[in-house]
Formats: structure tokens, sequence, C-alpha cells
């Protein structure tokens, strides 16, 4: 089942139905009674009418009979029913209108409940657009409730990269309004579509929001997570730099600077991995890179350290 829809409404007006149905009923019974065809301790019959109704059945159900021929034989079989004394007590409360009152209450009730609307969730209003004692018709929007308790972010991504990425894996929300602070989050699903005339696909990242600090329409910008490569060694992407058509980065040592020729392989966001250089010089891990003033740098020049920042990548 997909759904499941408010049944209440219309299961009281199936009851009315039947009653209307059971009360008819007993009319019909009366006549076939006064037609002398049937007595109400008349058990005989109704054995009669039942065998006839099962050789209808199966006539009917293989194309012999016609509709109106089975409602006849049914319809005769449930009027015996009720005169040798089934359905006793639904017949005495229909033929009083006491299950016709019955309905017509819990159809009032059911009415005045339907006055209060039920959020279905907890959450935060927004966009408001009435105000008590306000008159309003049908389909009239009266609000917008957020379940805000989780966020979720939309985010386009190149089909080179989607197809690396997986559902679950971490994801950084970095919020501009909140000085660039990092919320995480993780990939949620994948539209399992690429647009044709842009080449990009779209991803769906979810986070939590304690303390209800994110609100719907805040920029975000987003960092995935395309594939875990372990155990790699990585530098900053600033530290890298071109010298003679080749990648170096910047060894501080005694305080003078030393370019390396390396090799680099992935970049991802602020940081490229090395995969090696010109042996026997190699960047090893714990050296001091240079990210800053080094692209007009010499090598074996004096240098001053202003600021010294440690990174510990898992």
């Amino acid at each position: 089942m997909l759904l499941q829809l408010d049944d209440r409404e219309p299961l009281i007006r199936l009851r009315e139905a039947e009653a209307a149905l059971l009360q008819a009923l007993s009319g019909y019974s009366v006549q076939l009674s006064n037609a002398g065809e049937l007595t109400e301790t008349d058990t005989t019959k109704l054995a009669e009418a039942r065998a006839q109704l099962k050789t209808a059945q199966e006539a009917f159900e293989a194309g012999n009979l016609l509709q109106t021929e089975l409602d006849n034989a049914r319809r005769r079989f449930d009027a015996m029913n009720l005169l040798v004394g089934n359905q006793r007590d639904d017949v005495a409360a229909v033929t009083n209108n006491l299950t016709q009152s019955e309905l017509q209450v819990e159809q009032a009730r059911l009415q005045v409940e339907r006055t209060r609307v039920v959020a279905p969730f907890s959450g935060r209003i927004a966009d408001l657009m009435v105000e008590a004692g306000q008159n309003i018709s049908a389909g009239t929007t009266l609000l917008t409730l957020l379940d805000d308790s989780r966020m979720k972010v939309e985010v386009d991504v190149l089909e080179g990269d989607l197809v690396h990425i997986l559902r679950g894996v971490t994801a950084n929300v970095s919020i501009p309004s909140y000085s660039d602070e990092i919320f995480q989050g993780y990939v949620h699903a994948i539209n399992p579509s690429i647009e044709p005339g842009t080449g990009v696909g779209r991803v769906t990242v979810a986070l939590q929001n304690p303390g209800g600090r994110l609100v719907s329409g805040l920029y975000a910008d987003i960092a995935l997570e395309k594939n875990r490569l372990q155990d790699r060694m990585v530098v900053p992407s600033d530290a890298v730099v071109v010298r003679q058509g080749r990648d170096v980065v910047f060894l501080v040592d005694g305080g003078r600077s030393y370019w390396m020729y390396v090799i680099v392989g992935e970049r991802s966001g602020d940081f490229t991995e090395i995969i090696g250089g010109d042996l026997p010089s190699v960047v090893e891990p714990g050296d001091s890179l240079i990210v800053m003033g080094n692209y007009a740098l010499a090598h074996d020049v004096p240098v001053e350290v202003t600021a010294v920042v440690e990174l510990g990548l898992k």
C-alpha cells in the first residue's frame, strides 16, 4: 500500500447504505411472507434457496447465467434468511430508525472533529497566510509546516564526479552566513539521471539541524567525498607551484627554502596527492612546506617563517 486516506466518512456512508439495504430487504421479506412463499419458521425453503443461490453462482461464473438472475437468487435467499429469524436484532434496529440515528450522530461528531487541524508532525510554522477570525474558503493556503530537525540540500554534480559518489558517504556543508562554519552531513540520495544538455546530475545531502540554526533557503557550499583514498601522501594545494614546467614544493630547512620536484596525483579541495618525486629528494611526513609567498620564491634562499600550521589528516 502506497498511502492510506482518512476512511471514516466513507465507512459511515457504507454503513448507511447497508442499513438502507437491510430495511429494503426486510420489506421484501414481508412481501414474500404475505404471498405465502415462506413462513417465519420454514427452514426447508431456506435450505432450498441456499442451494439455488450456489447453483446460480456456479452458472454465473461459467457464463451461463445473467447478472440479474444471480441478483434475484441472492435477494430471495437473503429475504428468507431474515424471515427465519437471522439478523433479528439488526432488522429491529433498522426498522425503528435506531441504526440511522446512530450513524447521524457519528457523522455529526466527525464534522465537529474536522473543525480542528492537527499537525501530522512536529515542526515550525512558516509563511503564515491567515489571521484569527479571518474568513477562508476551501482550497486556501493557510501556512507551511516545516520539519527542520533534518535539512536537505540539493547539489548539482558533474557526471564525471557523480559516478564515484556513494550513498551514505560524508559531506561537508559550509554556510557563509555562519562565517563558513562546517556542518557535517551525508549523501542521502543520488538521482540516477544525468541532464543531457549540461552533463550534470543531482545529489541530495541530508544533515541534522540541532537548535534549528539552519533555515530553509540558506546558501551553502558542499564538499562531497568522491572516493576515499587510504594511506596517501597529501599536501596543501597552495604548496604546489610550477617551475620550469614541472610541479614543485618548497621545503623549509634551517631558515632557507629548497624546492623539490614532485609528481602529483588526485586533487581534492584544498589538498593534492603526492605520488612521487626526483630521488633521492622526496616529500616525507612531517616536512615543513611553504604555502604562502612561494610563487616568486627562489631555490636555496633565506626565508622567514611567520606562522606554522600543523596538519594531521586521516
